[in-house]
């Protein structure tokens, strides 16, 4: 979860002050990282550049992480267990990723490093990839959703299908030894996408493979078994597809509102917020945060307080320090120790659910979180991410990569972490490959049944 758009935007004023490196001024570099930022330099990284950049890693880590105790681990084990792999990587995206391991030791979904190709994607709101979701559902690989602009759309995969070949291998068999390679994660659920990646990064590969030796691209061979059991095979190359977030709402034919949006942007602040004043007048209204990884805190703290006439505390943040996140001397308070919304005079007063799934992350977990414990809202789906961290903006390293690293941690109202366990639904209703097969979304049905029922 980002913690720092207001940083940002104290950016042009105080900029003189921050970049003389006053540590007084700026205590946690939250300025400082904003007007230092700029596009990343990607290039062949030397000897002495990935030296450099494992010490940046480090010694962030080791001196700012939220907790003194890095989650008990070693952390000069895992420079010593990491470092001689990166050093000897025959490639820089193997010397990113290798890095990334070592961040990955502190098993936090945060806490990680980007290459300097991830850096430009996530800038231009797009991902490189084959526009698949694939989940492991009873003992099967499962399509959840299929991307409108990729090539596996327009060859026919469509959600419900199984993936059973990867490049002529059981696609199980593939899976597993992914998720054995894989870094290490806040919980299980976080993990079950480190395979989706391994396998865009495949069919990457063979891309750059093609154009370093001048030969014809081609697709990742993969299998797919449709509904009726017939096969479906296709060679499929990874597209630069967009991931811009969008906000949408309605009223549903039960009379309850709707809401769903994809990423708390700040972008979709204002039309988020006006969904909600739109639907004042329904008796109960829903809230899906299904898929969404979260964003801004702040943008998350926004919509909460909607749901609240009055100031109501929502949690507790903890930092390192056991102080607030501060800038200007301690004049300016970015993130306070007890977490509470303002509420608004004209906020929705009706019932309200939240759905989650276990891609719902990060800010989806606060907001799902504090309007479970305050008891203003029921949470019907699956058990969350259990992602629920903040870092304060990205730190550039050397090479052109950026490290991302917790600086704030979470507890709701009743003093339960949700890092780490996910927010638990208080309606449990899992995915199946027959509701998949067959477009029937329990979750939502789910929730429309226990608000009007209550509403009542």
């Amino acid at each position: 979860m980002r913690g720092a758009r207001r940083a940002a935007s104290l950016a042009a004023v105080v900029a003189a002050v921050a970049l003389s490196g006053c540590a007084s001024f700026d205590p946690h570099n939250v300025i400082g990282r904003h007007v230092q930022a700029g596009p990343a330099a990607e290039g062949t990284t030397t000897p002495a550049v990935r030296q450099a950049a494992i010490d940046a890693v480090w010694n962030t880590v080791n001196d700012r992480y939220y907790r003194a105790d890095l989650n008990g681990v070693d952390w000069k084990a895992a420079r010593n267990k990491w470092q001689p792999r990166a050093l000897a990587a025959s490639s820089d995206d193997e010397f990113w990723e290798q890095l990334d391991q070592m961040a990955g030791e502190l098993a936090d979904s945060h806490t990680r490093v980007e290459s300097p190709k991830q850096v430009a994607r996530r800038k231009a709101f797009q991902a490189f990839s084959l526009g698949l979701n694939v989940r492991l559902i009873d003992g099967a690989l499962v399509v959840l959703s299929v991307h409108p602009e990729s090539d596996a759309y327009w060859a026919g995969v469509r959600s419900g299908m199984k993936l059973t070949r990867i490049a002529g291998r059981d696609a199980l068999a593939q899976w597993q030894d992914w998720q054995q390679a894989a870094r290490r994660y806040s919980t299980a659920q976080a993990g079950w996408r480190a395979p989706l990646r391994k396998l865009n990064e495949a069919a990457a590969a063979l891309i750059e493979k093609a154009k370093a030796e001048r030969l014809t691209e081609q697709g990742l061979a993969l299998e797919f078994e449709r509904v009726d059991g017939s096969a479906l095979a296709a060679a499929l190359k990874p597209r630069a597809l967009s991931t811009r977030p969008q906000v949408t709402h309605r009223t549903l034919p039960s009379g309850i509102g709707y809401i769903r949006f994809t990423a708390f942007t700040e972008s979709l602040r204002g039309g988020l917020l006006d969904a909600v004043t739109a639907l004042k007048d329904t008796p109960a209204l829903i809230i899906d945060l299904r898929g969404n990884g979260g964003g801004s805190a702040a943008m998350a703290e926004a919509l909460v307080s909607s749901f609240f006439k009055q100031k109501t505390v929502i949690g507790r943040a903890a930092t390192r320090t056991g102080q607030p996140v501060t800038v200007a001397f301690g004049a300016i308070k970015l993130i306070t120790l007890e977490r509470d919304v303002p509420g608004r005079a004209d906020a929705y007063a009706g019932k309200v659910a939240v759905l989650m799934d276990s891609d719902s992350a990060s800010a989806s977990e606060a907001t799902a979180g504090a309007l479970q414990s305050t008891g203003r809202a029921i949470v019907v789906g699956e058990t969350s991410c259990g992602c629920l961290l903040a870092y304060l903006g990205y730190a550039g390293l050397p090479g052109g990569g950026e490290l991302a690293y917790s600086e704030i941690g979470f507890t709701t109202i009743k003093g339960e972490r949700i890092e780490g366990r996910g927010v638990v639904p208080d309606i449990a209703v899992e995915r199946t490959l027959a509701d998949l097969r067959t477009q029937r979304d329990r979750t939502l049905e789910a929730a429309q049944t226990a608000l009007l029922a209550t509403a009542k």
